[in-house]
């Protein structure tokens, strides 16, 4: 049998669903062992699956087997009061309100345009897919514009750095140099930019094979970023490091990373759950992120010893989580409204406390 379920403004998803053999469920006893009629035929009785099976010449039901209970949905927190307490339930949350504001919400068109190079292949070959669903994860602040996607592998990194003089002088282009694509073994990069005028640049090496350039992901990272310039009304300073009035980077990195996992695992909770261990793994590795580290991790405008005494990656893993937590407590909308406000000119405490009811200090 298939159905067609239509989710949005032009997607559709098609499921397949098989049901040979039927599944029933007997009010009779079933013995394993005992005489059946339907070959292949499947019953259900007293929480075990019987299948009838040939043995020799007979048809007979199997030993069965168990049907695990459905594991129960963990409570999810409701504010900052009780997030301790019910801190399980704060992935389930934050994922499952990703969900819905995607499948409630069509997505924003973009007039993208692909700059692909000569000698490169799409990694990820549908990228307008991943655009789409952070559109529709973040409608309302998404906004049409045009969206140029810059992909290129090792052997073009020279003709790709003309090529982002050429969409967008003001970027900076040396940082395909620097950081996206510095040698053939570490040309895995990837980068957002824009010029304030609704242009924005996606920057995307080609080539490697791991999850995050085959899924979509790396795609719905950097265009997450994109959102943010957008609904800041402003380019992302060149520091490494954002300040007032930007957010903080672990917030800009954190949104990022959670955004993509809740976009292209939306109708997964398990591979949502997957992806967010293995990026978060090295965290439960590694025994030095106690409290203590997590707590003087996130601060604000952070002066130069707290460069040299944290590790640039958590801003991956623990914003991520920091995001996740905001999203469970009020949803996606509430981590980009942050960035509607700082835009006009909101300090990041009084924007927190505006949208989520406390100081940043006691949350």
């Amino acid at each position: 049998m298939r159905i067609k379920v239509s989710i949005g403004k032009g997607l559709i998803i098609s499921l397949i669903i098989t049901l040979i053999p039927a599944v029933a469920f007997s009010a009779q006893k079933i013995v394993p062992g005992g005489a059946c009629k339907t070959f292949k035929q499947e019953v259900t009785y007293q929480n075990r699956s019987y299948t009838c099976i040939k043995s020799g010449k007979k048809m007979v039901w199997d030993k069965g087997v168990a049907i695990p209970k459905p594991a129960p949905t963990p409570k999810a927190p409701t504010s900052f009061d009780d997030l301790v307490a019910n801190y399980q339930g704060i992935s389930y949350a934050a994922w499952s309100k990703s969900r819905t504001k995607i499948l409630e919400s069509t997505k924003t068109d973009m007039n993208f345009k692909l700059v692909l190079g000569p000698n490169s292949e799409l990694t990820f070959k549908e990228p307008t897919k991943a655009i789409d669903l952070i559109t529709r994860l973040y409608s309302g602040y998404a906004k049409s514009a045009d969206i140029y996607f810059l992909g290129f592998n090792f052997a073009d990194r020279d003709w790709a750095v003309a090529q982002m003089d050429s969409i967008m002088p003001t970027a900076g282009s040396h940082w395909i140099y620097d950081m996206a694509c510095v040698s053939k073994p570490t040309c895995w990069g990837g980068g957002s930019f824009s010029n304030t005028a609704n242009r924005y640049l996606i920057v995307e090496t080609m080539g490697s094979l791991d999850l995050n350039h085959t899924s979509g992901t790396l795609e719905a990272h950097e265009f997450t970023h994109a959102i943010q310039q957008m609904t800041m009304g402003a380019a992302r300073p060149p520091q490494a490091y954002l300040y007032d009035p930007w957010l903080p980077t672990w917030y800009w990195e954190g949104q990022a990373e959670f955004s993509q996992n809740a976009a292209i695992w939306f109708n997964s909770f398990d591979t949502y759950t997957r992806d967010r261990r293995s990026v978060s793994l090295d965290l439960f590795k590694n025994t030095s992120f106690d409290a203590k580290y997590i707590q003087n991790y996130f601060v604000l405008n952070a002066p130069d010893n707290w460069k040299t005494e944290n590790d640039q990656w958590r801003q991956y893993d623990l914003g991520a989580m920091f995001i996740e937590i905001l999203t469970a407590l009020k949803g996606p909308n509430s981590t980009m409204e942050m960035w509607k406000l700082a835009g006009s000119g909101v300090s990041f405490d009084t924007a927190f406390e505006q949208v989520y009811g406390l100081s940043f200090s006691k949350a």
